[in-house]
């Protein structure tokens, strides 16, 4: 009987079902049709995120009827199914009819994967990136990388120098492309070094076999590294590495092994004390525990690796040197404010908070909206509202919410960077500066909890024939609203100067931020 409600729910049925479907792995039973059906596709979309999406009450508000959508959609993609077997169905057509189906949704998180087993190739359809992309900044959020270098200029003025003169600010990088380029495009090492060393052998009237052997070797890679064009992270990384070993004897300066886990786990950090004692600090994603807890860093990297050991101590180093300066300076009452800058952060771990808005706050938790779960397979079954909490540094550390703190975002930040706005948004001297965020707030979490939260991941990522990210609850703020693809709205609205950024690097939401701090204006 088990076997058989598994079935009825997963294919041709949209009645509620009173049995949990096993959407969170590579069941057979669910997924197995599907390998070879659009149609079983659309009812595996349909029926999972009945069963697991938490804002049907708000996607109902805004007009979505998603029994109509079944009753309508269904039949198009049996229609697929029944093309003869010289008809294919393109990727830019099953893109279409899923953009159709799921364009509405408001969740930021919320996106599918669908195998199109005619082509072989997967469609993603992610509604949020259609309203990110219609933004008035989101040319500016994608395609100015902020750096300091403008307020760390001595001729500037904006940045408190040690007693040796030098500017307090610092910046460490382990993202794949940054390490990549390191490591291939320094002068006098990697491809540098490569090319220069086949000019050598290539000038020379004769050549050894040895040397005859050197060059063949050396255009050899050169040639193979032309496939990390083109790549992800991890793909590049792989190849990458591959390659590395394959061409360690030729012993070329700077060509070093790259640990894996960075294409997980990059990050870009910067700190800087400005002028006025206000201690800035960015990065662009929440995987700080992989850099500063001891055993997240032995858990994620391989800490045995030097290379990969000096670039997590060095991020360490930067988020210290902004929380032990933040740390002297309020002890002595010379902290002038705090500006916590999440513009491009693309989220990550809840867990994070405690390194960030929760270590200048007291106490064990920010409690910054509510959230609630599914509770039940029927659409509108949910959990009571509960309190949404940032949990706060367990270790000694300093309250810091009398002094102004700003948190600057546009609308590429994510997420945690979303979650951490609306925290600083509740202390009693905190503010939101710059652009709207994303609108993704409500939380992701393993399958692990599926069986009880009633919600999930549909199938497994590059397994199943469809994976549908969904997250496991509905988040709302302080006063109860929802904000999905909303996104925060910042207390104090400014766009970026792209074309002054560009010019000179000086940052107009930077310094709206520190105009407030200095002035509370």
């Amino acid at each position: 009987m088990g076997a058989a409600l598994l079935l009825t729910a997963a294919w041709g049925c949209r009645k509620e079902s009173d049995a949990l479907t096993a959407y969170d792995y590579d069941e057979s039973l669910v997924f197995e049709a599907a390998k070879t059906s659009f149609a079983a596709k659309f009812d595996i979309i349909w029926n999972g995120m009945n069963q697991y999406y938490a804002l049907w009450d708000y996607e109902a508000e805004q007009g979505l009827d998603w029994d109509a959508v079944y009753d309508t959609y269904y039949p198009k993609f049996q229609a697929l199914d029944q093309r003869g077997e010289d008809q294919t169905v393109t990727d830019e057509e099953l893109s279409a009819l899923l953009e159709e189906v799921l364009g509405s949704f408001h969740d930021g998180h919320f996106n599918i994967d669908v195998l199109n087993h005619k082509t072989g190739t997967t469609v993603n359809c992610h509604p949020s990136l259609k309203s990110f992309n219609s933004r008035d900044d989101w040319k500016a959020a994608v395609s100015t990388p902020l750096n300091l270098g403008y307020y760390a200029n001595p001729a500037n003025g904006e940045v408190e120098t040690d007693a040796d003169g030098n500017p307090i600010a610092e910046v460490c990088k382990t993202s794949v492309s940054f390490l990549l380029s390191r490591n291939l495009q320094t002068p006098g090492m990697g491809g540098y070094w490569m090319m220069a060393r086949i000019e050598e052998l290539e000038a020379l009237p004769s050549l050894s076999d040895y040397e005859a052997f050197e060059l063949q070797n050396l255009n050899d890679l050169k040639l193979e590294l032309r496939t990390l064009n083109g790549k992800s992270d991890k793909q590049a990384l792989a190849i990458y590495n591959q390659l590395q070993a394959k061409y360690s004897f030729l012993g070329i300066p700077g060509f070093d092994y790259i640990d894996p886990a960075f294409a997980k786990n990059g990050l870009e950090i910067k700190y800087a004390l400005l002028k006025g004692n206000i201690a800035y600090l960015g990065f662009n994603h929440f995987n700080l525990g992989a850099y500063l807890d001891d055993n997240e860093s032995e858990e994620e990297f391989d800490m045995s690796n030097p290379l990969t050991r000096q670039l997590v101590v060095g991020a360490r180093a930067i988020w210290q040197g902004w929380f032990d300066g933040i740390q002297t300076l309020h002890k002595a009452g010379k902290l002038g404010g705090v500006i916590i800058d999440v513009r491009g952060n693309t989220g990550g771990s809840v867990t994070d908070s405690r390194f960030v808005a929760g270590a200048l706050a007291p106490g064990r938790y920010i409690h910054f909206g509510y959230q609630r779960f599914k509770r039940g397979t029927g659409r509108y079954e949910y959990s009571p509202l509960m309190e949404a909490r940032l949990g706060n540094m367990s270790q000694p550390h300093e309250d810091v919410t009398d002094v102004p703190i700003a948190v600057l975002t546009n609308c590429a930040s994510v997420s945690m960077a979303e979650s951490t706005a609306l925290s600083v948004k509740t202390l009693p001297k905190g503010k939101v500066i710059g652009k709207r965020s994303f609108g993704a707030i409500c939380a992701l979490c393993t399958n692990d909890l599926s069986s009880y939260n009633y919600s999930g991941y549909i199938g497994v990522e590059g397994v199943t024939p469809v994976f549908g990210c969904v997250p496991a609850m509905a988040s709302f703020t302080l006063d109860k609203r929802i904000i999905e693809s909303e996104g925060v709205t910042p207390d104090i609205e400014v766009d970026l100067d792209v074309a002054q950024f560009q010019a000179t690097g000086r940052d107009t939401q930077l310094d709206r931020a520190l105009q407030y701090i200095r002035d509370g204006q």
